[in-house]
């Protein structure tokens, strides 16, 4: 007889601490379940012998039942299952051994010991490989003292008829098959269950890492190629400065500030997403981004371009609805980057060099509500968007640059 108890092992793989609760509120569930069914089991099964006047025999699992009943009583909590979930498995593995010594042996008690094997088994699947090891060695124990009861002139007295051993021999077979068969299906919904975890933090894990970098670029850290380090040739850089927010978030509590911040970002997110642009990441009230990483260089200018018009736009039209005085400043250059990731416990994709500077310095220059281009950005633009001349301008720590002012997308009509 068993008692299918335990404490549901942890998986390694469980990152939450709510599946981690889920998991004990489950085995203590199970535990209970079984300790009450196996508290039924063994009165009928005392029952059976004290019909046929072996009360000594039927006193074994009306007491293995009794002693459960009162462990379910005072474990019943959440603090006292590990003490429910090893008075089960001891009883389980000493009951049908002292109901064999009892009764005479393997044959005349119908191989009743069989169930003290379920003891190791429910240990193997609640408790562990290693606990159920030494259930294991106490079970093997346990049948080699069942043979020299065998060897004993004392159960040449017992009195059960021959058709009741082998009901009872029938009995015991299929009982044992059935808790196997329970077990083992119990045990295969574990495995299913961690693989469906397993694939479900793995589907998290590319979202997060797809979040971080760019695809291709998570698709190279998964198959563990280090460093990565690429020079690129024609990458549109923008930079977006949200003027005027510093005398925003001073007059304001904590919670609006970043309420505002990220709503805005968050709809930045979304914009360029949709446009196939790669988000490098924000500085304080900046927002820098690139296109070209993984398209051509004249299609990741123009999306860079319409991104910022978008940008632009919603920002506007955000500051009307509430009222205050927050405009946007958009810088964009095109030019040679150098690509990497950098960083081991939080990985970073960044871009280097002169080009994104000037993108930079382009924003900085930019008076709010202004786009400013480059003329390298401007020459993929074609006839595509409204640009006005700017002239040369001087950046700090730069020679003078072309620039162009971003007016407008052209439409065909």
């Amino acid at each position: 007889m068993l008692a299918l108890c335990g404490e549901g092992r942890n998986n390694p793989q469980m990152t939450t601490v709510e599946t981690s609760q889920s998991d004990t509120e489950l085995s203590h569930r199970l535990l209970v379940l079984a300790s009450l069914m196996m508290t039924v089991a063994a009165l009928l099964w005392g029952a059976i012998f004290a019909w046929f006047g072996e009360y000594a025999a039927a006193a074994i699992p009306w007491a293995f039942a009794a002693i459960s009943f009162v462990m379910l009583v005072f474990c019943r909590h959440e603090k006292g299952y590990p003490l429910l979930r090893t008075s089960q498995l001891l009883l389980s593995l000493l009951m049908p051994f002292l109901l064999m010594w009892e009764l005479g042996g393997f044959i005349n008690s119908s191989a009743v010991v069989i169930w003290s094997l379920t003891s190791p088994m429910g240990a193997l699947i609640f408790s562990g490989r290693k606990q159920a090891g030494y259930w294991f060695l106490a079970f093997l124990l346990l049948i080699g003292l069942g043979a020299l009861i065998d060897l004993q002139p004392y159960h040449d007295n017992f009195r059960l008829p021959d058709h009741l051993i082998t009901l009872l021999f029938v009995m015991n077979l299929t009982g044992v098959s059935l808790v196997a068969f329970i077990l083992l299906t119990y045990f295969l919904g574990q495995k299913d269950r961690t693989l469906t975890l397993l694939s479900a933090e793995r589907r998290r894990s590319d979202g997060l890492l797809r979040n971080m970098l760019p695809e291709a670029i998570g698709e190279r850290l998964k198959h563990k190629q280090h460093p990565i380090a690429d020079r690129l040739d024609n990458v549109t850089i923008l930079f977006a400065d949200i003027s005027g927010f510093t005398s925003y978030a001073m007059h304001r509590k904590p919670e609006t500030v970043v309420s505002f911040l990220d709503k805005v970002f968050s709809r930045f997110d979304e914009m360029s997403t949709a446009r196939g642009l790669e988000k490098i990441k924000t500085i304080g009230d900046a927002y820098m981004l690139c296109g070209g990483l993984t398209n051509d260089a004249a299609a990741g200018a123009r999306e860079a371009a319409a991104f910022a018009l978008d940008a632009m736009a919603y920002v506007n039209t955000l500051a009307g609805e509430e009222h205050n005085e927050l405009g946007l400043r958009v810088g964009l250059n095109t030019g040679p980057v150098v690509a990497g990731v950098i960083g081991q416990s939080k990985y970073s994709y960044d871009i280097w060099g002169d080009a994104v500077n000037v993108a930079a310095r382009l924003q900085q220059a930019a008076q709010t509500g202004d786009i400013l281009l480059s003329d390298k950005t401007a020459g993929f633009l074609d006839d595509h968007f409204s640009i006005e001349l700017q002239g040369e301008m001087a950046l700090r720590g730069h020679t003078p640059v072309k620039t162009y002012r971003l007016l407008g997308e052209i439409t065909d009509a």
